[in-house]
């Protein structure tokens, strides 16, 4: 299996890409890290990337090479060119530590941006050094959230939204039902924006040696210009890109591309395997569009933790979820190969990212150690699901129906009418029999009892330091930390070379098509959806004719459904 592997280092963990030498790395060498909105946290399909040379920065890449180089003897400063963060606050906080960590080895940070939102200056602000152009940007005003809520509009159209949900906190269908917030779901949500708001302030005011106070009357007073920020001590002067570059960094510059060092393909030894869940949770295969997106499928997942549990040289796998869940079904059957990994002897610890919410907490609840970022949103155990009635919108636009149906509840789901009593009880019978079963699922891997995780359940969503505080989480910090910990569970001793491995390995764009077209028995012409079938058709055609006969084929194809 290949792909991206790593070597354990004295500056902590690293995953790097085999193959080939690294580039020598001059004395007195400042290491130039662009930040921007292509970084990725799972090394998904390449999307339109023909080349894997030109494959987006992945978050922990960048993380674990900062890190290296703040031991690194080579590296005399580290030059960031903050355009715009691409993932979201706990990846925001993972960077925001790795940078921490370089400036607290003593070297120099320089930071450079045009603008700084409040998540790239709270990731600028683990450097001592910030500039801004003369001419750019600052908005750090803390955080508004929104929410639309759509039943009032629905009401007009004729629509009416049927779901029943397990959970007090379970909002996520509110805004089809109501026209405001619940008592619920307002706190929850206050709750969480504490949380967050908290981080950002804490991590600002660590980094620039400021009060909280002081961070705090930025945000509420924010200086929008970049002399107005200079004169409140926001930042640390007013340059150009070239004169901070050039200056402060000099003409001895090193990419990070250019920097990361390659493991030899031909290494040997026991791997721990980082396994990315990213994106939503779905039944079959994972997909990656074309054009962006990922999606978990349970089908291609288990076929990567089947080959790991039988791997005699896999000593431990981390799952790194980044997931705010999905089909409860598919979340289950990961779940249980999982399981069957820890039953194989490996041990399991998981790395959350931006997102290991509801179906990704439950794909979250076997490890044997749970890490999370602060600002990772997490939990939302519970459970919902319903319908749309349409039949109201159907009156308003002229669409009449008739149902012909063989059994008392076969219409249960049924577009065109509302559950009737007994089928909502029925479907509710369902969610609340999962809800336990998740319930149960989290109570056994985190060694609680039902009553006690249904107290810190019922939907609601705890950001990661939150959840450690009600035993959710176990400990806080980025990939490198769960990957000691996997280090420290296997038990492999220091004289043993210890290789990372992540999955599923990135593909190109070619190598995407090729294996989509290799999975299909017809041509290469027949593969884009409107041509495939017309080529059936053809072949259909082909056959019936094959004898010499007539054809005696309708001009339409008719689905019963």
């Amino acid at each position: 299996m290949g792909g991206l592997v790593g070597v354990a280092g004295v500056a902590g963990v690293a995953l790097f890409l085999s193959g080939g030498m690294a580039p020598t790395v001059k004395e007195g060498t400042f290491l130039q890290v662009e930040i921007d909105a292509s970084m990725e946290d799972a090394p998904g399909g390449g999307g339109l990337v023909f080349d894997p040379a030109d494959f987006p920065l992945l978050l922990t890449d960048v993380t674990s090479e900062i890190r290296r180089a703040a031991e690194d003897e080579r590296i005399k400063g580290l030059y960031l060119e903050v355009n715009s963060i691409g993932v979201g606050w706990a990846g925001a906080t993972e960077l925001h530590d790795a940078i921490a960590a370089f400036s607290a080895s003593g070297k120099p940070c320089y930071a450079w941006s045009d603008a700084l939102d409040n998540k790239a200056y709270y990731v600028a602000s683990a450097c001592k050094e910030i500039y801004v152009s003369p001419s750019g940007l600052l908005l750090v005003n803390g955080f508004a959230v929104t929410t639309e809520y759509y039943a009032g509009a629905m009401e007009k159209l004729g629509v009416s939204a049927n779901f029943e949900h397990v959970g007090d906190f379970k909002s996520a269908v509110e805004p089809y039902q109501l026209t405001e917030p619940s008592t619920a779901a307002s706190e929850a949500m206050d709750l969480m924006l504490e949380g967050l708001y908290t981080e950002l302030v804490a991590g600002i005011a660590a980094g620039r040696s400021v009060p909280v106070e002081t961070v705090t009357a930025w945000i509420d007073d924010p200086p929008i210009t970049p002399a107005a920020a200079l004169a409140r001590g926001m930042i640390t002067g007013m340059k150009y890109r070239d004169q901070v570059a050039d200056e402060l960094a000099g003409e001895e510059r090193t990419e990070l591309d250019d920097y990361r060092e390659e493991a030899s393909p031909f290494a040997s030894g026991k791997r721990i395997a980082v396994v990315h869940a990213d994106g939503a949770i779905v039944s079959g295969d994972s997909g990656t569009p074309l054009f962006g997106g990922s999606m978990v499928g349970d089908r291609s997942i288990i076929e990567i933790l089947d080959e790991l549990r039988e791997d005699e040289e896999v000593a431990a796998v981390v799952l790194r979820v980044n997931s705010p869940g999905g089909s409860g079904l598919a979340s289950d059957n990961i779940w249980r190969a999982l399981v069957r990994l820890k039953e194989a002897g490996k041990p399991l610890v998981v790395s959350m990212g931006d997102y290991a919410a509801s179906g990704g907490y439950y794909i979250a609840a076997p490890g044997d150690w749970i890490v999370a970022e602060p600002n990772t949103l997490t939990g939302s155990i519970g459970v919902f699901g319903g319908k749309m009635n349409l039949g109201g919108l159907y009156e308003k636009v002229g669409i009449t129906t008739h149902t012909w149906q063989r059994g008392q509840m076969s219409n249960i789901f049924s577009p065109i009418a509302d559950f009737s009593e007994p089928e909502r009880a029925k479907f509710r019978e369902f969610l609340t029999s999962f809800y336990e079963v998740f319930l149960s699922r989290v109570g056994e891997g985190r060694k609680m009892d039902r009553e006690a995780v249904h107290a810190v359940a019922q939907g609601r969503v705890w950001t990661g330091a939150q959840a450690k505080e009600r035993g959710l989480v176990d400990e806080l910090g980025g990939l490198d930390v769960a990957l000691r910990k996997a280090e420290e569970l296997a038990e492999l001793g220091d004289d043993v070379e210890v290789l990372f491995e992540r999955f599923p390995h990135r593909k190109t764009f070619i190598e995407q098509l090729s294996e989509d077209l290799a999975e299909s028995e017809l041509p290469i012409e027949a593969q884009i959806p409107a041509v495939r079938k017309a080529w059936s058709r053809l072949e259909t055609l082909d056959r019936v004719l094959a004898d010499g006969g007539v054809a005696a084929l309708m001009p339409l194809t008719v689905e019963v459904r």
